[in-house]
C-alpha cells in the first residue's frame, strides 16, 4: 500500500470513526488501556458501531521479575504487538518459538486468529498492542477495487518497519490529546499502522546483500558489558571489545541483531533505567541523569524527551499521578479480569 493509500483508507476509516463519536453521549479520554491480563481486550469495546474500530491496549511494567504469560488470539480478529522498550522475552506461537532473548524498540509481531501464544519476560516490559478485526482488515482492501483482502499472517520471526514505529509512538500521543479529537487521531493512526502492514505484506522483499547478525554469545556479552557500564562513559570500541570484535565489524553486525545501532542502544537502556529511578527512587533529576551516564541534567532533558514524548520532570508526575489512585485502578482491573474468567493468575500490577 502506497503513502497515498494508507492516508486515503485512513481518512474514510477515521470519517466514520468521527460520526461514531458524535453520536456517542460520553466521550472517552483514554484511548489506550493498560492491561490487567497480557493481550487482554477492554470489554464493551467492538460493539454496535464500534465494530469496525482497532482497540489499542498497552502491557508494561517496570519491575524487575520474570513472568510468564498465555493468551489466545480471538476468532474475529488478529493481534498487532509492537515492542517499546528494550526486554529480554521468550515467545512463542502455537508452539513455535518465534523469539528467544533481548528484544528492542520497533520490533513487532501480528497474531493470527484462534492462536496460542505464550510469553515469558524476564525484566521490564512495554508492549502496544492493537486488536484488529477481521471486518476492519476486509473494509480497508475493499477501498480499493483491484485488491482482495489479505489476511495478515504470522512470522517465524519477530519483523522490524521504521514507519510502523514512528506510528505506534504517534499513537501513544492521543493520550495527551484527549476529547473527540484525540478519539479521532487515535483511529486514524491506528489504521494508518494496519494499512501499513498490509501494504507490507504484500509487498516483494527486494534483494539486497543480509549482513550476518552477530552470534547470540556475543550479542550477550555486548549487551552485559553495556547494562554494567550505563553510569560511564561508554566508546563503541569498548563496547566492540567486550564481544571479542573490531568496531567495523561489530556495529553493522549488532545493528543486524538488535535493529538498532550500539550508541542508539545504550542511549535507549540509558533512559529506560532513568525511568525506573524517576518512578522508584526520590532522586533529583541531575542525580537520576549523573547515575545514567549523563554529563549534564540539560543533555538528559533533551534525549528523555526526544524518545519519551515529554520531559523527565512531567514524565515522574504523571507516574506519581498514577500511583496516587493505583488502589481503583487495581480494583477495576481485576473485576474486569474476573469477568473474563481467563488465566485468573497472570494479573498484571498497575504500572
Amino acid at each position: 500500500m502506497t503513502p497515498v493509500e494508507i492516508r486515503s483508507a485512513s481518512a474514510g476509516m477515521a470519517a466514520a470513526a468521527a460520526i461514531d463519536i458524535r453520536r456517542s453521549p460520553k466521550l472517552q479520554t483514554n484511548f489506550i488501556d493498560d492491561e490487567p491480563q497480557w493481550r487482554w481486550k477492554p470489554l464493551g469495546v467492538g460493539s454496535a458501531s464500534s465494530t469496525l474500530r482497532v482497540v489499542a491496549t498497552r502491557w508494561r511494567s517496570l519491575e524487575h521479575r520474570t513472568r510468564e504469560v498465555r493468551a489466545e488470539t480471538p476468532s474475529d480478529g488478529q493481534i498487532v504487538a509492537i515492542v517499546l522498550r528494550n526486554e529480554n522475552v521468550l515467545f512463542s506461537v502455537s508452539g513455535r518459538t518465534v523469539h528467544d532473548g533481548a528484544v528492542t524498540p520497533g520490533a513487532l509481531h501480528v497474531t493470527e486468529p484462534t492462536a496460542s501464544t505464550r510469553c515469558v519476560f524476564r525484566g521490564p516490559y512495554d508492549v502496544l498492542h492493537l486488536h484488529v478485526p477481521n471486518r476492519t482488515i476486509a473494509e480497508i482492501c475493499r477501498d480499493f477495487s483491484d485488491r482482495e483482502p489479505t489476511p495478515f499472517c504470522s512470522q517465524p520471526v519477530l519483523g522490524r518497519d521504521p514507519m510502523v514505529e514512528r506510528l505506534a509512538r504517534a499513537l501513544l500521543a492521543s493520550e495527551s490529546i484527549g476529547g473527540s479529537y484525540g478519539r479521532l487521531y487515535a483511529d486514524a493512526v491506528s489504521i494508518a499502522i494496519v494499512s501499513r502492514l498490509l501494504g507490507l505484506n504484500r509487498a516483494e522483499a527486494p534483494e539486497r546483500p543480509r549482513v550476518a547478525e552477530l552470534a547470540k554469545w556475543r550479542l550477550k556479552r555486548a549487551i552485559e558489558y553495556i547494562e554494567a557500564s550505563l553510569a560511564e562513559s561508554v566508546s563503541l570500541a569498548d563496547i566492540a571489545s567486550a564481544a571479542g570484535l573490531t568496531r567495523m565489524h561489530f556495529a553493522a553486525q549488532f545493528k543486524a541483531a538488535t535493529g538498532l545501532r550500539p550508541h542508539e542502544y545504550l542511549l535507549r537502556r540509558r533512559i529506560e533505567r532513568a525511568q525506573e529511578k524517576l518512578a522508584g527512587t526520590s532522586l533529583s533529576l541531575v542525580e537520576v541523569a549523573l547515575s545514567v551516564g549523563f554529563q549534564t541534567q540539560s543533555h538528559f532533558t533533551s534525549v528523555f524527551t526526544r524518545m519519551v514524548g515529554q520531559p523527565p520532570r512531567a514524565w515522574r508526575q504523571a507516574q506519581d499521578d498514577t500511583a496516587s489512585c493505583s488502589f481503583g485502578t487495581r480494583r477495576t482491573c481485576l473485576e474486569a479480569a474476573r469477568s473474563l474468567r481467563s488465566y485468573p493468575d497472570q494479573l498484571a500490577q498497575p504500572c
